[in-house]
This record gives structure tokens, C-alpha cells and sequence, in this order.
């Protein structure tokens, strides 16, 4: 069941959050102590200062006024847990026979979630630390299993999902034959196919891939070798006669010569940090994992060393990969969104970044030479040495500009040895700074590779290493992002109604305006519609944004008060029928619009989510008359937006 608290008192509400926060610690303190209690009084304190760095992390994310209420009973808990995972993921020699066997079997698990005798998978495997981290808040008993088959339902459920494609590559070789004296020598050509078979797509616990591959074929390459060897020929009179019977030895020399080349793939793919899957996983059954528990099998894997950055993913509010079309306002030549879109899809870089960097580095290619002082080239401005690698035995202790041909700086082959981010996204053999969609394909996996999805403002500053850079890109995109419109894809939205409210998504009523039933003195000033594919949002009729927040993580918490219970949220003053009113549309995911932007019925808003004060995907809509005014002007939106 969803919760969605607006209409509550404050008084209510924090008396509702203390509750909640001494009934968490009561029991989960009794349950972790004597279960944990006689194995962390062994943890040295070096475990338990990891453990307090990892608390850190969690600790901030569940808040100040909830943390006053915790005080120090969670926190002497929490390190417990986390000095017990530091314990078992070590194999500590203090470890009983049992824990040992419980840590070698998830060890066996863990490589049993990738095939180990394939390169290619092995970086993917769950880490055995993640497994026995996320275990530390799953009671097997309460589910019937011992502690190692528990281990392996957590390592199955999070074993990482490939997906594998076939490529059939060509060998070609022309074998030429000359034989001294012949005046023809004889070629014959040849074709071998051969079948490379690579990993298209992986959905991991911690990243997605989707293959990005370019098809190249290498130089001809030339191998020449030679033979002599006596024969007997026929002895010949002095007018060059055979003489019958008579024979002499001669020594013939042939010459064969080998040329060959090989038509394969260069692997341009990256790997996207993205948690969704560790997220779902970990939520549905037999885990059932809430936000905070995700977030506290974060901290005890961080205590282990563990590289995760789940609690930085979900206050993300990015719209890459938006599902409809996106119509370019006025600042953005609409004829490179195809290159946009297509950039951002590949490497998960919201187009409108991609567009700035371009707009802020060439003006959209108009200026004249596009090339800079210290030899920056083409729309997006790329160093030689960047592009191409700055491995290149002549970019070694230079300043990033070098003077080879193109036949070395723009191939792919010779750019993937020496590390460049020059990419043939056009798959003609050619990657090069000139070629639009080569430029703004580097461009994105650039921003990707240097971290945009944690830290969008770092990445930026790792193409131009300039504050004001920062700032002018920044200024940019969020002007494209406004200015543009986002129209989502057929048969995600309801049906307009012109003249009246539509339903701002699609789903079902999960709870309606009035009194909860399930709380006592509470009302729900508004209704919840409730669906988990997480679809768009649409203005339920024309008006202006007038209020919204951006910023809250994706998943909220019974007692996030992020963007006031509505995580991240709009405000719309609409006229309908000659007469104002004001909505609010609560826990999306990601806001796609601006404040005093006016919206037609049926725009994009943004997509459904759960952030704020909300344990299940939904939308809180809530319908006054006039201007909000607290609740002294509200509505039933029931009698207002259809029912389907």
C-alpha cells in the first residue's frame, strides 16, 4: 500500500515519524543483537572505524530531525552491522567453522552468477561482498531457508542478464603466383568467414550496456616468399629444338606473395552506472527490501571497500531516453536533434547537455574555421591527442596537438590502442571531430566516461577545466531543456478532453479523497493514481507552472519530507471553462518542465514515481479553487477528471 501524507497536521505527522522511529530501532536492536551481538564484540577497532566511515553516507541521507530521533541506539546498531559484514566479507581468521563455510559458499555463488571462463562476463559478476552485505537484512529464518540457500537466492537475483549477438566477420586473401620466365603470373582470390560472438546487452546490478560496435576493415597487408628448384627439361639443338631422350637440369624460381585483410568489429561500448536493476531487485519478493534497507546494504558494502553509488543514483532526475518526441525550441537547429537523441540514447547524456557543449563550443558549427588557438578541432573542439589517444607516442608530455595525418588520428583501430574517444558513429571506417555524428557521439561519452551521471557539473569541467565553462553550459542546456517540448509516445497518456480536466496519467485510483481508512484522524485532500510501469504525466488541462521541485531521490521513504511529502512536484494554474483553478501533482520521478512555462492539455510534466513521502509509484493530484490556499479551497478531483 502506497502512502501519501498530505492532509495530515504537522503535529500528526511528526508524532506519526517519532512513533515509527523508536518502533524501527526497538526491534531491529533486538533482532540484530541477538543475532549479531557475540560475532561484532571480535571486530577489531579498524573494522569499526570503515564501518562508521560507511555510516556516514547512510546516515546523511536519512535526515537531521530523523536522525535526532534515532540518536545513538541506531548508530551503535548500524555498527554493528556493519563491523559484523566487514567480519564475513574479510574470512577473518576469528571466523567459526560455520561462518567460514557460509563465506566460501558465497564466494560460490557469487562466481556462479557469471560464466568465470569468459572475459567478457567476469566484470559483471556480483561481488560476494554485496551479496553478504544485502544479506545482513534478510531473515531466512522468518523464510524457511538456512543462511547459504539464502546466499543463493540473493545471488541469483542479482546475477547479471545478457543478452548475446552473432557477427560474421571476413578474411580475404589474393595469393599471387609468378613463376621466373612466365610472362603471367597467376592470382587467385579467397573469402573466409569466420563468426564472432559478442555481448549485445548486460543489465547488471550496478550498470547497463548496450552494445555499440563499429564494423572495420584493416589495410591490405603483404607477405612475400620464394622458391627454387631443379627440374629436368629437355635438352634443346641450336635452333631451340627438344632433342628426343635428351635431358638437363635448370633451376626454376616462383615467387608467391600473400596479401590479406581482415573485416571485423572495434568495440566502442560503455557501460552506464545505473542501479535499477539492484533497486527492483532487492524491492520485490522474497527481499521486499524498503528504501531505508537499501540503503543500509549500501553503507555495509561500502564498509567493505565496495565501489557503490545507489544513494547518488537516486537523486537523479534526468530524462534521458524519454519515450515520445522531442520538438527543439527556437535556440536549437532541429536539424541536429537526430544526432542528439541518437548520442544520448547511446551513452545515457540528456541531449540538451550534448546540444550546449555544441552550441557553446562552435555556436552549432557556424563558426568559421572550427578550429581553436591551441589546435582544438572540429564541431565539438577535440584535442588531437584526446581524440585520438594520448598513448600516441607524439602526445607524451605535449599539450595536446599533434600533426599526423588523418590516416593515424582519425582511425578507429589506431584510436582504440592508444585510448582516444574518437567514435565512427556513422560506421564508415572514419572516426573524426568533423563528422557531425562522430563529434557529438565523442562528445557524450566523454561527458559519460568522466562520471555525468554522478556529477554532472565535474564531467563538464572535465572538457574545458573552467568554472565559467561550467556555468555557460549549464545555462544552456537548462534553456534547451525549457524551451523544448516533449510529446510522449501513442497510447502511454488518456485521451484529451478539450473544455474540461483530462486524467493527468495512466493507472488505476489506488486511494481516493476523503478519510484514510487506514490511518486515524487523517484525509486525503486529493487522489493517488497508482501505475508501476512509471508513466508519463500530462497537464490535465492548458495553464502555467507555478510552483515546482526537482532534486528529491527517485524512491522516497514513509518519512521523507523532501519537496514538502511531495518529493519532487508541480504546481498548474488552469483555466477551465472561464474559471482558475490550481493543481498539484505530486512524487514524480523526473520533472520535464519550468517554472512559469505554459503547457497545453495533455504536455508532458514529467514521469510518475515515488519520491517524497510515498511507498509505491503514483501520482498525488490535488484540485483547488482558485489559487491553493492550505486546504480551504480544495476540491474532489473525482468529480473533475475522468475515471479512465
Amino acid at each position: 500500500m502506497m502512502h501519501d501524507p498530505h492532509g495530515d497536521n504537522q503535529q500528526e505527522r511528526d508524532s506519526f515519524v517519532k512513533q515509527q522511529g523508536k518502533k524501527l530501532v526497538r526491534d531491529k536492536a533486538m533482532k540484530a543483537i541477538k543475532k549479531f551481538g557475540k560475532v561484532a564484540l571480535k571486530v577489531g577497532a579498524k573494522a569499526l572505524l570503515a564501518a562508521g566511515k560507511a555510516l556516514l553516507g547512510l546516515l546523511a541521507g536519512i535526515g537531521l530531525p530523523y536522525l535526532l530521533i534515532i540518536g545513538g541506539v541506531i548508530l551503535g546498531l548500524l555498527l554493528i552491522y556493519l563491523a559484523t559484514t566487514l567480519l564475513f566479507s574479510s574470512n577473518d581468521e576469528s571466523l567459526s567453522p560455520e561462518q567460514r563455510e557460509l563465506s566460501n559458499h558465497v564466494i560460490e555463488v557469487a562466481n556462479s552468477t557469471v560464466d568465470m571462463s569468459k572475459p567478457e562476463q567476469v566484470p559483471y559478476r556480483v561481488p560476494p561482498e554485496l551479496i553478504i552485505s544485502a544479506l545482513q537484512i534478510y531473515d531466512s529464518s522468518k523464510h524457511g531457508v538456512s543462511e547459504k540457500e539464502a546466499a543463493t537466492i540473493m545471488g541469483e537475483a542479482l546475477a547479471p542478464i545478457f543478452t548475446f549477438g552473432n557477427y560474421e566477420g571476413l578474411i580475404e586473401e589474393v595469393v599471387t603466383v609468378c613463376v621466373e620466365g612466365e610472362e603471367e603470373c597467376t592470382s587467385v582470390p579467397s573469402e573466409t568467414p569466420f563468426e564472432i560472438n559478442y555481448v549485445e546487452s548486460v543489465e547488471a546490478w550496478d550498470r547497463v550496456l548496450t552494445a555499440n560496435y563499429s564494423e572495420y576493415t584493416t589495410d591490405w597487408e603483404t607477405a612475400s616468399s620464394s622458391s627454387t628448384e631443379t627440374v629436368q627439361v629437355p635438352k634443346k639443338d641450336a635452333n631451340g629444338v627438344p632433342i628426343p631422350g635428351q635431358f638437363i637440369e635448370d633451376e626454376i624460381t616462383t615467387r608467391t606473395t600473400v596479401k590479406s585483410r581482415v573485416t571485423t568489429m572495434i568495440d566502442n561500448s560503455i557501460g552506464n552506472e545505473d542501479y535499477t536493476y539492484f533497486d527492483r531487485v532487492l524491492s520485490e519478493e522474497p527481499f521486499g527490501y524498503g528504501i531505508n534497507d537499501k540503503l543500509t546494504t549500501e553503507a555495509l558494502y561500502q564498509a567493505t571497500g565496495g565501489e557503490i553509488r545507489y544513494k547518488e543514483w537516486l537523486s537523479g532526475n534526468s530524462l534521458a531516453g524519454f519515450n515520445g518526441t522531442v520538438t527543439p525550441g527556437s535556440s536549437v537547429p532541429s536539424q541536429y536533434m537526430e544526432y542528439y537523441l541518437a548520442a544520448e540514447k547511446a551513452y545515457k547524456v540528456d541531449w540538451f547537455f550534448v546540444a550546449a557543449i555544441h552550441f557553446v563550443e562552435t555556436g552549432f558549427s557556424t563558426h568559421p574555421t572550427m578550429m581553436s588557438s591551441v589546435g582544438a578541432e572540429g564541431h565539438t573542439q577535440f584535442m588531437p591527442c584526446s581524440w585520438l589517444g594520448w598513448a600516441y607516442p607524439g602526445c607524451v608530455g605535449g599539450n595536446g596537438f599533434i600533426d599526423v595525418g588523418e590516416d593515424i588520428k582519425f582511425n578507429p583501430k589506431l584510436i582504440k590502442q592508444y585510448g582516444g574517444y574518437g567514435i565512427d558513429a556513422d560506421k564508415n571506417g572514419k572516426a573524426t571531430p568533423w563528422d557531425i555524428k562522430d563529434a557529438l557521439f565523442t562528445t557524450a561519452s566523454y561527458l559519460n566516461k568522466n562520471g555525468f551521471a554522478k556529477n554532472v557539473d565535474k564531467a563538464i569541467r572535465a572538457y574545458n577545466h573552467s568554472d565559467i565553462y561550467v556555468r555557460d553550459v549549464k545555462e544552456a542546456a537548462n534553456r534547451f531543456k525549457n524551451e523544448a517540448t516533449y510529446s510522449p509516445s501513442d497510447g502511454t497518456v488518456p485521451n484529451l478532453a478539450p473544455g474540461s480536466f483530462m486524467k493527468p496519467a495512466k493507472g488505476t485510483f489506488s486511494s481516493g479523497y476523503g478519510p484514510r481508512a487506514f490511518e486515524k484522524r487523517s484525509f486525503h485532500y486529493g487522489i493517488d493514481i497508482a501505475n508501476p510501469e512509471m508513466p508519463p504525466i500530462v497537464a490535465a488541462a492548458d495553464g502555467v507552472i507555478s510552483k515546482l521541485h526537482t532534486g528529491c531521490p527517485k524512491i522516497g521513504s514513509r518519512s521523507s519530507t523532501c519537496g514538502d511529502y511531495w518529493g519532487n512536484h508541480v504546481w498548474i494554474k488552469h483555466n477551465v471553462g472561464g474559471q482558475q483553478f490550481e493543481a498539484v501533482y505530486g512524487h514524480f520521478s523526473a520533472v520535464g518542465v519550468s517554472l512559469n512555462q505554459e503547457v497545453k492539455q495533455g504536455q508532458f510534466l514529467g514521469y510518475m514515481g515515488t519520491s517524497g513521502s510515498s511507498t509505491g509509484v503514483h501520482l498525488h493530484f490535488e484540485l483547488h479553487l482558485g489559487s491553493r490556499n492550505k486546504y480551504k479551497n480544495v476540491l474532489n478531483p473525482t468529480m473533475y477528471i475522468p475515471h479512465n
